[in-house]
């Protein structure tokens, strides 16, 4: 069968709702299991839109990023609007095929660097296979709906930076000096002008320094700011803490439900953002920060209590790393304004792309590095610091390496879509926190009962953020 045969037999298979099981057997022979293909040979696609709404099929390897700089204006669709072409489709992924489906195809030339290319069947428990040749063949066979650009960056020439600690300040500043606009950068000057603390999480951070401080002190700071107070008493006052509605008082928070040290953490996690608003740009209007931020704090706190004392972090701090692990997001799109909204489209456009390489790509920098540099000028304690630096570091054996490899572990279980689950994780990180897979089992299956309790605290951040 011709490549042309084989194209207009998958267009007819998926009409008629055939399964590859069904498929013929010329197209048949083509299908291998999704575990054969490496990074380099899948072929991945994403339908994007330019500015007068028409939508084009964009194929490159998996191992690359879709340089949006290219195309200006475009954007990804929507997470409803691909489900919604699927359904109409009659199929569950999108095979990188000339006319499959209803947009013009537009293909990377990196696609043919491979003796062996893979591309999406309609399944994704299968791919369907061809030479490099063949689908180039294949593209150029087509050249009234597919053309072949040059648009992909390989992964691996981005390199995010997740050890050398002691270059942060350097790239950061440099980010600032070649990414912001004049007015930014008079403002930010060569130190790079950081945000104000707040006031409340100053006092909360002298605080911690007064080994004779107590529940007294404490509700003194968090009542001398009222939207905090207000949050704090929410938190007590909910169901997962087993007393709702009986909280009247931060004292009585303090003191019959979240503990001293606990409360000061919970205080000052939820008081560093004030001079930092929540973006209004996001990816796919993306308004999951307190949902995520509030999921992996509890994850924490649970985790914690799980590995035994003598190994055991500080709850307190580990709580707070989990509440503002995601905080350098807020401070990027506060610092490079006019870059925001392309990072927001090269996400959208690269959903299989770690955040982190596409910062690296923009910015120069990665969220990490600036909300653990931001964190260290203000004062917040120098666990928070290394958990939320490292978090990507599997292999991170340093100084407060138990904070940073069990938010590394928290980070893996919670996921982009916001679910919670238990996925491969390196048992090195495992034995070095001492945690097993059966003591995170149980608490996902513990924490997951309380859903509907944590989307109400997140909506109470949320409000309180605009």
């Amino acid at each position: 069968m011709s490549l042309q045969g084989l194209v207009q037999a998958l267009k007819e298979s998926m009409t008629q709702s055939v399964t590859p099981d069904d498929f013929p057997k010329p197209l048949k022979s083509r299908l291998v299991p999704r575990n054969r293909a490496t990074a380099k040979q899948l072929v991945r696609s994403s339908v994007l839109e330019d500015p007068d709404g028409v939508r084009h099929l964009f194929a490159f390897p998996a191992h690359c990023l879709l340089d949006m700089k290219l195309y200006q204006n475009y954007r990804a669709i929507s997470p409803d609007a691909k489900q919604s072409l699927l359904k109409r489709k009659k199929i569950l992924s999108v095979p990188a095929i000339p006319e499959v489906i209803d947009y013009d195809l537009i293909v990377d030339s990196r696609c043919f660097d491979n003796e062996t290319v893979f591309t999406e069947s309609g399944d994704p428990a299968w791919l369907l296979e061809f030479t490099g040749d063949e689908y180039k063949a294949l593209i150029e066979d087509f050249s009234n709906s597919a053309k072949i650009e040059q648009f992909a960056i390989p992964l691996v020439s981005i390199r995010p930076n997740l050890t050398a600690v002691d270059q942060d300040e350097m790239e950061i500043k440099a980010a600032v000096e070649t990414i912001t606009s004049r007015r930014i950068r008079t403002r930010l000057a060569e130190s790079i002008e950081i945000p104000p603390l707040p006031l409340s999480a100053h006092n909360i951070i002298m605080l911690r320094g007064d080994e004779n401080a107590g529940a007294e002190e404490l509700a003194s700071i968090v009542e001398s700011d009222p939207s905090l107070a207000s949050q704090v008493i929410s938190w007590a006052n909910s169901p997962y803490y087993g007393l709702p509605g009986q909280i009247r008082s931060i004292e009585d928070a303090v003191i019959r439900v979240l503990g001293f040290d606990l409360t000061m953490n919970l205080s000052l996690g939820l008081s560093l953002g004030k001079n930092i608003k929540m973006p209004s740009d996001g990816v796919f209007g993306y308004r999951n920060y307190w949902r995520e931020a509030v999921m992996k704090a509890m994850l924490m706190e649970r985790l914690v209590k799980q590995i035994p004392a003598a190994n055991r972090p500080f709850v307190g701090l580990s709580y707070l790393s989990g509440l503002v692990n995601n905080f350098g997001y807020l401070v990027i799109a506060e610092v490079f304004p006019p870059y925001f909204s392309l990072y927001c489209r090269y996400q959208e456009a690269n959903p299989h792309v770690p955040a982190m390489y596409i910062e690296r790509f923009l910015f120069g920098i990665t969220r990490e590095q600036i909300g653990s540099f931001l964190f260290q000028t203000w004062g917040i304690p120098d666990e928070v610091c290394s958990a939320i630096r490292h978090l990507h570091n599997a292999s991170y054996e340093g100084l407060h390496h138990e904070y940073a490899n069990l938010l590394y572990i928290v980070n893996q279980l919670v996921q982009s879509d916001g679910e919670v689950r238990l996925g491969k994780l390196p048992e090195t990180v495992l034995n070095r926190v001492h945690l097993d897979r059966a003591k995170i089992e149980e608490t996902l299956a513990d924490i997951s009962s309380f859903n509907e309790e944590l989307n109400s605290l997140a909506e109470m951040l949320e409000k309180a953020s605009k």
